[in-house]
């Protein structure tokens, strides 16, 4: 056992998807959101719906706050820190992407910087909330993280999705979906992909959970929330560093003393080769508490078993880190 732990982001070639309508586009004219300096293409747009978004020059491709909405059969490219960006910090937003393609969120060329998020749901505060659904989408070419849902307010289903990642970079430790800081909701029948670090500093994540305090303190002022009762159930995931890697932790690194009930259930987990340079991979890596890891099928020689000098496994969660995992019918 090699136990690890990372930071994810709060700020962490696909077919095409639906083709947008001719003529329907956003270009370069680049709008304040009022949120920590950024730009968008578009703010508040209500329905996006088969178009193209050209964030190029912006910070945001399409943002939305206090005001619901959708971006569906869309395409949306080019933006800095995020592709769509859900901020329910202040008031409840609820916005579902659907059937979309995202691609080409971050630096140009891409680099070690950490932003560059294709879907980005936050809300940390007790007024607001972010809600919806992120379902049947081509994420890619994105530079941290496909689809990232945070904050105690966030709750999303993530559904029928193709996340794929670069595959082995060492520029950048980059991540398919994440649940953060106290977000709820669920990972269902995604297909993620090509999420490999080949740098010696940490790892990367197809599914990730990860809170506590641990991780510091959250926009609200407070220690980072646990991430409870996630489910992760039916995904596909391939050639990722940690296939579905769970990571909550008190503040003193060790895990949780309140069960975390996160499911991982039912997934096919896969991986060709050990190419992670902390030399760190594993199908399921659970630090948590009462966790459940039952009935997924995890293969390949990435995941071992290996011990020395590298350390590769089909599931880590040795009583010795985590608490009460519930380890069941993996094959």
């Amino acid at each position: 056992m090699k136990r690890v732990s990372m930071v994810l982001v709060a700020v962490l070639v696909l077919a095409a998807g639906p083709k947008p309508k001719a003529g329907a586009s956003s270009s370069t004219s680049c709008t304040p959101t009022g949120f920590s300096g950024l730009t968008a293409a578009m703010v508040n747009p209500g329905s996006v719906q088969y178009s193209v978004v050209d964030a190029s020059g912006c910070d945001i491709g399409v943002y939305f706050s206090g005001t619901d909405g959708s971006v569906v059969n869309s395409t949306v490219t080019g933006a800095l820190y995020y592709g769509v960006f859900i901020n329910g910090d202040v008031s409840s937003t609820n916005v579902d992407v659907l059937g979309s393609t995202i691609n080409n969120i971050g630096d140009a060329p891409f680099n070690g910087n950490q932003r560059g998020v294709a879907v980005y749901y936050r809300s940390y505060f007790s007024t607001g909330g972010a809600t919806g659904r992120v379902a049947g989408n081509h994420i890619s070419q994105y530079q941290k993280s496909g689809i990232v849902v945070n904050g105690p307010g966030s709750n999303v289903l993530v559904q029928d999705n193709e996340v794929t990642g670069f595959g082995p970079v060492s520029f950048i430790a980059e991540n398919g979906i994440q649940f953060g800081y106290g977000s709820s909701g669920s990972a269902m029948r995604n297909r993620v992909s090509g999420h490999s670090y080949t740098g010696s500093s940490t790892v990367s994540g197809g599914i990730i959970v990860v809170g506590g305090a641990y991780y510091g303190t959250c926009p609200d002022g407070n220690p980072c929330a646990y991430t409870t009762n996630i489910q992760i159930v039916q995904n596909t995931l391939t050639n990722n560093d940690v296939g579905i890697f769970l990571t909550n932790l008190r503040g003193d690194g060790g895990a949780p003393d309140d069960a975390t009930n996160i499911k991982a259930v039912n997934n096919v987990v896969s991986n060709s080769s050990l190419t992670n340079g902390y030399c760190y991979q594993a199908g399921v890596s659970d630090v948590g508490n009462n966790d459940k890891i039952i009935n997924n099928k995890i293969s390949g020689p990435g995941y071992g078993p290996l011990t020395t000098p590298c350390f590769a496994v089909a599931v880590d969660a040795d009583v010795s880190f985590t608490n009460r995992p519930k380890v069941h019918a993996n094959k």
